[in-house]
């Protein structure tokens, strides 16, 4: 049972093979693996079918062949066996029986020769070593793979992200290129054994897969926003550079394959001595850097990022009006929307809707929301109204279902604060209708609070309590921390009305105690704003 594999000469039966004239002993365990795969290597082995030929129903965990499976992989190569995810595994590679005619362990003759061409003879082999090693690295197959999702969605919907996000982009990039994608079970293998890896800081987590798997790119994403809404940030690690950027977009699937495009158009040309190029990606950078400190409503220093993004990459309209928001929460509300009109200007230019209708919106909320108490000028609940219409108009026009429940929400908001009540839960109940058609429905909490607002102030106590009820009812079954806040606080801005005060503390203690757990510094102000009694609400 000798084989020859390229230029590896393998032994089934002894079990060892030989390889850069270094003999090696296979582990017993997996020289029945290999021997299993090579037996069937028309087919695709199931994890279940190896673990019942080769343990002989001995009760295992999986990860006993994962790990035969990544030594057998050590020792001839990663791609001698193909992973099919949640099938199994099938034998890839040509190996041909050895010929007694050929000998199968070459012995050098020894010869008698002077020291002096010795040295000559290790000086050419050393020559040659090194340019052969060299004209290898030009044709160094690229070592990529994924991390898994950091899953940073306000609910448990999304609790599948971070593996299967993990096993979709490193799928999606294997079938797309040409690269040694290293698999989800090498990976989630490699990650097992390190005991601290969730406690590690990113950079450390790269360090460390990077040292256990080779991988030449090693590729970090995170995923936020809300359903119909997301962000997909990504951070490329190479050997020379860090580069980061981000997609939006209204799937994460969508999201997903933004990232795998963006990987294979950047890395086509790869060589693995050669400095990554610096091209135009600085504006990503800058505006990811920006993100991070607006996440952490460090709105003073994402200004000058998102300012840096926006002169390296003036159609990155996006900066433009995480620029406008950190201005506004910073107190210079009037600086921000001024920023978000002349951000509407150019949307218009790029024909860009969706972000001509998030201007629109924004300001409108801005002008809602500046001095919300019942000392609101008339005159801003006008000039907000105008401008939600006009985010109204356009997202009607394309059907964008989303920013037509949000402007529904914000006009039955308006006409609530001005007491036109039918008009108000006309437009609310229209705004839940479209929620409800949404995966992840969770955005009926903001229509289901005003319609008790509408209540309450129509004297239907009963009818107000229910739609709170309902609210929190969908928060709770989606587990979004921020939804039951906003529920919370509303409740406690009536009960303040009503003089119960000690219902105002137990409403507001609980509130903080979500925020607090969240560990969300925006819900943890949004709270102590209340408490405050600081009208002026942050953008998120």
């Amino acid at each position: 049972m000798l084989y020859l594999l390229g230029d590896i000469q393998l032994d089934l039966h002894s079990g060892w093979i030989i390889k850069n004239d270094k003999k090696t002993n296979i582990r017993a365990k997996t020289l029945l693996v290999l021997k299993y795969l090579t037996e069937n290597k028309n087919d695709v082995v199931t994890k279940q079918a190896l673990l019942d030929h080769v343990w002989h129903g001995v009760v295992v965990q999986e990860q006993v062949l994962v790990q035969s499976i990544k030594e057998i992989r050590d020792l001839l190569g990663s791609d001698v066996i193909k992973t099919y995810p949640k099938k199994g595994y099938q034998w890839t590679a040509q190996i041909t029986p050895y010929k007694k005619s050929e000998p199968f362990i070459i012995k050098l003759k020894k010869y008698k020769i002077t020291f002096s061409i010795l040295i000559i003879i290790f000086a050419l082999i050393l020559f040659l070593f090194v340019y052969l090693n060299s004209l290898q690295n030009q044709k160094h197959a690229l070592n990529i793979t994924f991390l898994p999702v950091k899953n940073d969605m306000p609910d448990k919907i999304h609790a599948w992200v971070p593996i299967e996000g993990m096993d979709y982009l490193i799928k999606n990039l294997s079938h797309q290129t040409g690269f040694n994608v290293i698999e989800t079970d090498d990976v989630l293998h490699a990650i097992s054994r390190i005991d601290t890896f969730n406690k590690m800081s990113d950079e450390a987590q790269v360090n460390q897969i990077r040292k256990t798997t080779g991988a030449d790119i090693i590729i970090h994403t995170r995923l936020l926003g809300y359903p119909q809404d997301f962000q997909l940030h990504y951070i490329i690690y190479s050997n020379h550079s860090v580069e980061r950027g981000v997609a939006f977009s209204s799937s994460i699937t969508e999201a997903f394959d933004q990232i795998v495009k963006k990987v294979t158009e950047r890395f086509s040309d790869y060589k693995p001595q050669a400095k990554l190029s610096y091209q135009s990606d600085f504006s990503n950078e800058a505006f990811v850097n920006g993100m991070a400190l607006y996440l952490q409503r460090d709105y003073i220093k994402a200004i000058p990022f998102f300012t840096s993004a926006l002169h390296s990459n003036p159609k990155l309209l996006a900066a433009k009006r995480y620029l406008a928001a950190s201005f506004a929460n910073s107190g210079q509300v009037e600086q921000g929307i001024k920023l978000l009109r002349e951000n509407i200007s150019s949307a218009q230019k790029n024909n860009d809707i969706r972000e001509e209708i998030r201007d629109y919106l924004l300001i409108g909320y801005l002008l809602i929301n500046w001095h919300e108490d019942a000392m609101t000028p008339q005159i801003h609940i006008e000039s907000a109204k105008s401008y939600i219409e006009k985010a109204r108009t356009l997202a009607e026009r394309v059907q964008d279902k989303l920013f037509i429940a949000y402007t529904y929400e914000e006009l039955g908001k308006i006409y609530r604060l001005k007491q036109q009540y039918p008009q108000a839960i006309k437009l609310l109940k229209s705004a839940l209708l479209y929620h409800q058609s949404f995966k992840g429905s969770y955005g009926q909490t903001t229509a289901l609070i005003e319609l008790a607002l509408v209540a309450d102030k129509l004297g239907d106590y009963q009818e107000s309590q229910t739609y709170f009820s309902k609210a929190m009812k969908i928060a709770n079954k989606n587990g979004v921390a921020t939804n039951k806040v906003w529920i919370l606080l509303a409740k406690a801005n009536l009960m303040q009305l009503k003089g119960n005060f000690k219902k105002v503390e137990d409403l507001t203690y609980e509130a903080m105690k979500i925020a607090q757990e969240s560990k969300s510094k925006h819900l943890i102000y949004r709270v102590n704003a209340w408490l405050d009694k600081n009208p002026i609400y942050e953008v998120n």
